[in-house]
């Protein structure tokens, strides 16, 4: 009789208390990665990763997706909680009810629809805070409340990555070119700002937004530029500021150039001598046999290339070019053309032939010599007239001084002569 009544308390409290006993049966996880596991009640099953990743200031999406055992129906008053860590820190839930405040500023959204057995949530401007295992609950009314405490998956908060500037190569001087800086997320809704800094020109920049089949979002921005010579080895640099995060990278700008080229000697030739012009090019475009073109329309004897390497790494492109000037090359142009790594630079020169080195003054100078000439003369003879009018009036008045001495005398020889006779 003892044992029959024991039998009956027993059955009674079971039936009683079953549910009770069933919202305190763990559930049991062996996989990790979104593999679906058997609970020990049949029946009851759950996805979910085991870990994801989250840079600061940046966004996440936990997938998650469960389902009940048999005899237990999820209705569309369902609600779904997330914890963090234990049953106190509640972060995200699907209801809105006053008896779930939000705690984390709307950074945490429960993103799935409970009753479809879709228990995601998202994080956004993840904070090293969120670093964390989390744990999922499920209650709809007095049926289901239940802890899924066996399965929590686990959020690691990085540091933001440096964003990606492409494509990385060398630069050719003189010619445009467009560089990309791609935001390090993906996350709709998170737009970024971009800035560029460096020495080259940052006033041409756009910002692109490229919405992807998944939902999420590429954010980038570009930069068109000329680069020159004096941007060779200086620095550009993209930063990419969120809400409260920013990140930037900086690239060391290789820019491959020649410097307009010169040609001399630069002075009048003379018809007929042979004589040899140089070119030379001086840049940092390292090509062993780079193309060194003249182009004119004279006849060329001979042409010789050479090059020089300096301790810098740059170079020094030459070129001797040896031809017989004639008449008909006065006033024709004469150009040298240096080709490396499709980068090219030229130089040209107009030819002064003359027909002989007497012909090597200049048309404006020989008249100026002549009136000078003519000048000079002009004053020599001048001169001369006045010397000899000069010389001319002082022999007059010597002479017109003899004479009167003579008189002078010629009387006083006569007065005695007259007082000696008395």
């Amino acid at each position: 009789m003892l044992t029959i009544r024991m039998w009956c308390f027993g059955c009674g409290f079971l039936c009683q208390y079953h549910m009770a006993i069933l919202c305190l049966m763990f559930l049991r996880w062996e996989g990790r990665n979104c593999q679906p596991q058997t609970e020990k009640l049949p029946g009851f099953k759950i996805e979910a990763p085991a870990e994801v990743t989250v840079q600061r200031g940046l966004c996440v999406l936990v997938p998650c997706k469960f389902i009940v055992g048999p005899g237990f129906t999820v209705t569309r008053d369902a609600i779904g909680i997330w914890f963090k860590g234990t049953e106190s820190g509640i972060v995200a839930t699907s209801t809105n009810a006053s008896q779930f405040p939000d705690t984390t500023n709307g950074r945490f959204i429960f993103t799935g629809k409970v009753s479809a057995g879709d228990c995601s949530f998202s994080i956004s401007d993840a904070q090293p805070g969120d670093d964390a295992r989390y744990q999922f609950r499920v209650e709809d009314g007095r049926p289901i409340r239940f802890y899924y405490t066996a399965v929590q998956p686990t959020v690691s908060v990085t540091d933001l990555k440096r964003p990606d500037i492409s494509p990385m190569k060398t630069l050719r001087a003189d010619e445009e070119v467009t560089l990309t800086c791609t935001a390090p997320t993906n996350c709709p809704g998170l737009s970024p700002t971009f800035t560029w800094e460096g020495s080259v020109n940052t006033e041409r920049t756009k910002m692109y937004k490229l919405p992807q089949q998944d939902g999420n979002v590429i954010y980038s921005s570009n930069i068109t530029f000329t680069p020159s010579p004096r941007h060779h080895k200086t620095s550009l640099t993209c930063t990419v500021t969120y809400k409260r995060e920013s990140t930037k990278k900086t690239i060391t700008l290789k820019v491959d150039y020649l410097n307009k080229p010169e040609i001399f000697p630069t002075k009048k030739l003379i018809a007929g001598e042979q004589v040899t012009l140089n070119f030379s090019s001086f840049g940092n475009c390292m090509d062993n046999s780079p193309d060194i073109a003249w182009d004119g329309n004279i006849n060329i004897t001979n042409i010789e290339n050479d090059w020089m390497l300096h301790p810098s790494r740059h170079v020094t492109y030459l070129s001797y070019m040896t031809f017989t000037p004639s008449q008909t090359d006065h006033n024709t142009s004469l150009t040298c053309t240096v080709t490396c790594k499709g980068i090219s630079t030229k130089q040209s020169i107009i030819l002064d032939v003359g027909t002989n080195r007497e012909s090597c003054l200049d048309p404006i100078v020989i008249p100026a010599v002549v009136a000078g000439n003519i000048c000079i003369l002009s004053l020599m003879g001048l001169g001369i007239c006045w010397y000899n009018k000069g010389t001319r009036a002082v022999q007059e008045k010597d002479n017109k001084a003899s004479a009167t001495i003579g008189g002078t005398r010629a009387s006083s020889i006569e007065e005695e002569s007259i007082y000696q006779n008395i």
